[in-house]
């Protein structure tokens, strides 16, 4: 965090010091009420309850932001008290004035799908020469944003969030954090349906993207997107950028082709035709690629040289890896997330890449779904039925419907459904062979780490 001085920030919030030193300077916010969390020159937004302070007098300086000071006790010396009329409005109020301190780019990235690749494709792009601050890995939960909003230092040049969204509203408040001046949306699926009450409420609020974005600021979005496609875009008073195979698409991809472990791809823009290489497989990979090149641009950056940056992209683990797997067989281990259109580019990749073995599909429960959890795994079942699988294996309660839905509606071959990973290898260990090739798509939220390390043969 850049330090501030108390006095700085008092007007911004409309508080008034009631104890202490009245210009302490802040190095460090928080909004929880642990001890663990306190630092020196730390400010707490208190909220409710009754606060002790009796084990804080080793810190130097704390600030407390409250509406209700009695309810503040054992206040040591190097306690200062602010009272503001609401809590809320003082803390959003800093966090505008904290985020307008900073000038430096920022992209934030959302969607069912991809955000966390096309997140670290972004910042492979501008990595080669700008010193780039990201969100870690998939730690995208709204609880953090104020952390990663704080942890942007002065050498920071580029910002690239991941933005999470599990519940109503959590896409408005990532963007008054972090304010982007372009904002990505890769897909609109099924997923985290438990925090809305319906799959209308979750596509809107991914949809609310059109609206939340600041009018000087930039969309990209998957053009090709179902729902994406039923909004005039025309009529939306911020500039759009779209990507994908439409032809009406900004970055339109004009063909995609499956190569040893990358894909390549032919993107077209404004006439000019570019041909691209991105390591890892499927044309969900290359949507990715899409997405980041046509973002990175918005921000100057050269089509030409994002997608020579994209030639060495590292690929992620645990999305759509290939690997060598149980008794000579090929793994695809695409155990990073699991929602039904990342399930059907996983098949994808599967039927693109199998060259005639034996293909072998575990498919895992779908967390996250609330009172649409038989309808999502019925769902996956009608997809299953219709791809050529050779054994399908299921796993979990709710997965049992996928298979009873995949049989209902005609799925040829082999069906077992297990009650734990342990059983699931059982038929593996017996069904493997140098000619077959594994699909395994489960969530990292499933306790399914100790299957993968066993199926994956060093």
């Amino acid at each position: 965090m850049r330090p501030i001085y108390l006095k700085e920030l008092l007007p911004i919030m409309k508080g008034k010091v009631v104890y202490g030193e009245t210009n302490p300077l802040i190095k460090h916010v928080i909004k929880v009420p642990k001890y663990r969390l306190l630092k020196d020159h730390t400010m707490y937004f208190h909220v409710k309850n009754t606060l002790s302070l009796k084990k804080s007098n080793h810190f130097k300086h704390l600030v407390i932001i409250t509406a209700t000071p009695q309810l503040i006790t054992d206040i040591v010396d190097n306690v200062t008290i602010v009272k503001v009329n609401n809590v809320k409005i003082a803390y959003w109020n800093f966090i505008d004035f904290y985020r307008n301190m900073l000038t430096i780019p920022f992209i934030a990235i959302t969607g069912t799908c991809g955000k966390t690749t096309t997140k670290e494709m972004v910042s492979w792009i501008f990595s080669k020469n700008y010193n780039v601050y990201k969100t870690i890995k998939n730690e995208n939960d709204p609880s953090r944003h104020l952390d990663y909003l704080l942890g942007i230092n002065s050498k920071t040049e580029v910002v690239v969030m991941e933005t999470a969204v599990a519940a109503p509203r959590h896409l408005r408040k990532a963007y008054r954090y972090f304010k982007p001046h372009v904002g990505v949306l890769t897909s609109i699926g099924i997923d985290h349906l438990n925090g809305f009450p319906d799959l209308e409420s979750y596509i809107e609020e991914k949809l609310s993207i059109f609206k939340i974005m600041d009018p000087k600021g930039t969309i990209v979005v998957n053009g090709d997107n179902e729902y994406v496609q039923q909004i005039d875009l025309g009529n939306i008073n911020k500039k759009v950028i779209t990507f994908g195979m439409n032809p009406k698409a900004d970055f339109r991809i004009e063909h995609i082709d499956y190569d040893k472990n990358k894909m390549k791809f032919k993107l077209n823009y404004k006439n000019r035709r570019f041909e691209g290489i991105v390591p890892g497989l499927g044309k969900h990979n290359v949507y990715n690629a899409a997405a980041a090149i046509a973002a990175a641009n918005q921000l100057g950056v050269p089509i030409t040289d994002s997608i020579e940056r994209l030639k060495t992209f590292p690929l992620l683990p645990k999305h759509v890896e290939v690997v060598k797997g149980l008794n000579g067989s090929t793994l695809i281990d695409d155990t990073w997330s699991s929602n039904p259109t990342s399930i059907e580019s996983s098949l994808d990749v599967l039927k693109n890449i199998s060259q005639g073995k034996k293909k072998i599909a575990v498919i895992g429960e779908i967390k996250f779904l609330g009172d649409k959890t038989n309808e999502v795994h019925t769902l996956v079942g009608n997809m299953l039925a219709k791809e050529e699988i050779d054994i399908l294996i299921t796993i979990g309660q709710d997965a049992e419907l996928i298979s009873k839905q995949a049989s209902k509606m005609g799925m040829g071959g082999e069906r077992y459904h297990c009650q734990s990973p342990k059983e699931a290898y059982q038929h593996l260990l017996e069904k493997t062979d140098a000619d077959t090739i594994v699909l395994v798509k489960t969530s990292m939220y499933q306790s399914y780490k100790d299957l993968i390390q066993r199926l994956r043969q060093k």
